[in-house]
């Protein structure tokens, strides 16, 4: 029984992209109900070496404005009122007149924004985030109660709805995401889902923006795409990518020559604690399935081989290690796009991928399903 409910912390993203010409003159006009004299309001966006400040908006004392901008294709901007309160946009150049209403004093204030559908998507997301977000912090808030009086019926129980409402509100997202593809405000969304959870999601979406013209030009949607393709090369059901690295001795070890064999590939490091610490349930579970059918190929992302071997030691590791002690700058990091460690792939005896990232239960139960 899990003692935690894992908080789901919702970053806000705003995204833009470069270069204004082309398609010109969106006209936005609007009314901050709290102007503040003396302080700026700034017109953002986000090009490909980051978030940029464009425009300085001028706010009359009766807190109205008007500018417009310039826009060649979708991109995302954010207006930014005195440091205070933040508006995140999306135009595509079509709008034909966009009309804000907002506080302007207050980060949590009452916004609106007429004439610009994905702007409107944008605000539609980030209200769907905050609802999850409440949720979650609800169920948050009883799991303490719980814990404070070692309630452990009352604990299994929340962290069973956690997960119940994480499915409901990760597919009704989805649904919404898909009805607004191939709008740019889908790309905002997209990452409060993991990618290796959702890869059919995603490659959904992408085929989608592929087929805009106007909206590949935007580097977050080609960043979406690269994503996707790289992605694909290690999805459920692909091929898993050749491994051939040295083992302590310097022999050549592949991965390959396992084939016939489910292998479990752990990637991990004499470094990383949370490997350390994950490395009893490992030895246990190779104790227990080890042998003619299973086998553990090692790829640690080391610097030393001193520290490498004195960790296998250490830990009692007998499964076959392999390294180039290149950190994460390993071939088959890179192969793997392994960003961060501990992280595992399963392999099926042909070679398929057949599960990522499985660790302490979740691993002995896959095992299970698989030897019974």
């Amino acid at each position: 029984m899990k003692n935690v409910i894992p908080v789901l912390i919702l970053i806000i993203f705003t995204w833009g992209c470069s270069e204004q010409s082309g398609r010109k003159g969106v006209p936005i006009s609007g009314k901050v109900e709290n102007p503040i004299d003396g302080e700026l309001v700034v017109l953002n966006e986000f090009k490909e070496t980051g978030l940029t400040p464009i425009d300085t908006i001028e706010v009359a004392k009766s807190g109205e404005f008007n500018f417009s901008i310039d826009v060649d294709y979708p991109t995302f901007y954010k207006l930014n009122f005195y440091n205070r309160q933040q508006l995140n946009m999306v135009f595509d150049g079509k709008e034909k007149e966009v009309e804000i209403l907002i506080e302007g004093d207050n980060p949590q204030g009452e916004v609106s924004i007429t004439g610009s559908k994905h702007s409107k998507y944008v605000k539609q997301i980030e209200g769907l985030m905050r609802d999850q977000q409440s949720d979650v912090q609800d169920l948050n808030n009883q799991a303490i109660e719980a814990r404070a009086s070692k309630d452990g019926d009352a604990m299994e129980r929340i962290t069973n709805e956690y997960y119940d409402l994480m499915r409901v509100r990760q597919q009704e997202f989805k649904e919404y995401l898909w009805s607004i593809t191939p709008s740019l405000a889908v790309i905002y969304g997209l990452e409060s889902l993991p990618i290796n959870e959702h890869f059919t999601f995603y490659d959904s979406v992408s085929q989608e923006m592929r087929k805009d013209s106007l909206l590949v030009k935007n580097f977050f949607v080609k960043g979406l795409i690269n994503k996707v393709d790289g992605a694909r090369e290690l999805a459920i059901g692909a091929d898993a990518p050749e491994i051939s690295l040295p083992n302590p001795d310097g022999e050549t070890i592949t991965l390959s020559s396992l084939k016939g064999k489910y292998v479990l590939i752990d990637f991990w490091a004499a470094w990383c604690k949370p490997c350390r610490a994950e490395n009893p349930n490992v030895v246990r579970v190779y104790e227990q399935y080890g042998g003619e059918n299973f086998e553990i190929l090692g790829v640690s992302l080391d610097r030393t081989r001193e520290a490498w071997v004195k960790a296998i030691k250490q830990d009692g590791l007998p499964w076959k290690h392999v390294s180039d002690l290149k950190y994460f700058n390993s071939e088959a990091a890179q192969k793997y796009q392994i960003s961060a460690i501990p992280a595992t792939y399963l392999i099926d005896p042909d070679g398929k991928i057949i599960a990522k990232n499985l660790r302490g239960p979740s691993l002995e139960a896959k095992l299970k399903e698989i030897f019974g």
